[in-house]
């Protein structure tokens, strides 16, 4: 798991990255360790088993999937990175007793840093490599399921308004017919926050058997999703009490199609800008005074 766009110093980011693709005790220890950074850096590899209630063994393959060579150097570079970033003093977890202006600051408080930490994971060859995919696009297919059947009505929106070929299914069986029908020039975008959604895996897959490019847009870098997509955006997202990571993610999932609809935009600006000013300016015709 080297592959992770996440510098080894941002520790606890690379924890929240892999976590999805973890066993259930290295799970276990990585939301331990996020729960308790400062404490785990004083700890022998023996005390943070024991602390977490794993073996030593899920120290060092935690350690190892995260992309570092073992627990010592893990534990240098979370030293590091609480030097840089503290945590918050109140921590961010949410409670049973917790007033409602208490809930609102820690909610705002989680989604901003997943925007935060979301933008020091975006590469921007990737960034630029995708809207070069979309925009060369003889069609332009959109996958989306749930939550994130809203993030593809959304991306449909932005795209129309540059003029381009776009289409979005949240329909099991016209996600199928969609993807069969792709062919080589077009572009087929699966967005899941896990990246297992079997309908949109599926879809993705048989796009791909069909010689279209295909984007995935997801939380997971080695989901089935990602491993299946010619390239991968990921993004952050904090997990809250009924403000599942899916939510934050589904900020996260928004800022960059926003970032996407705007370098193709700048990048074909003379073509594009009058197509956007008259989407816009149909819309206000159709306003209410």
């Amino acid at each position: 798991m080297s592959d992770i766009l996440v510098p080894l110093e941002k520790v606890r980011l690379r924890l929240e990255t892999v976590r999805s693709s973890l066993t259930p005790s290295e799970r276990k220890l990585a939301d331990y360790i996020l729960s308790h950074a400062d404490s785990a850096i004083h700890c022998t590899i023996s005390e943070l088993a024991t602390a977490a209630e794993v073996s030593v063994a899920t120290v060092t393959r935690l350690a190892q999937n995260s992309g570092y060579s073992g627990f010592s150097q893990l534990r240098v570079w979370l030293a590091k990175d609480l030097v840089l970033i503290p945590p918050p003093a109140s921590g961010e977890a949410l409670k049973v007793s917790d007033e409602v202006g208490v809930i609102r600051d820690k909610l705002v408080a989680a989604t901003t840093q997943s925007m935060n930490d979301t933008q020091k994971m975006l590469n921007t060859d990737a960034l630029l490599a995708a809207a070069q995919f979309i925009a060369q696009a003889g069609r332009i297919d959109i996958y989306g399921i749930g939550g994130s059947a809203t993030v593809c009505v959304d991306l449909r929106h932005k795209f129309l308004k540059l003029g381009l070929p776009v289409a979005c299914y949240s329909d099991n069986d016209l996600m199928m017919i969609s993807s069969a029908g792709l062919r080589s020039g077009d572009l087929a975008m699966g967005i899941s926050h896990t990246g297992r959604s079997e309908p949109v895996v599926a879809a993705i897959g048989s796009a791909a058997q069909a010689g279209a490019t295909t984007l995935a847009l997801t939380h997971d870098p080695f989901s089935p999703l990602a491993r299946l997509a010619d390239l991968t955006l990921t993004y952050s997202a904090k997990t809250t009490v009924f403000s599942s990571d899916s939510m934050t993610g589904r900020l996260s999932q928004l800022m960059i199609t926003d970032i996407l609809y705007t370098i193709i935009g700048y990048s074909h600006f003379e073509r594009i800008s009058p197509l956007v000013r008259k989407a816009d300016s149909q819309a206000i015709k159709r306003r209410i005074n």
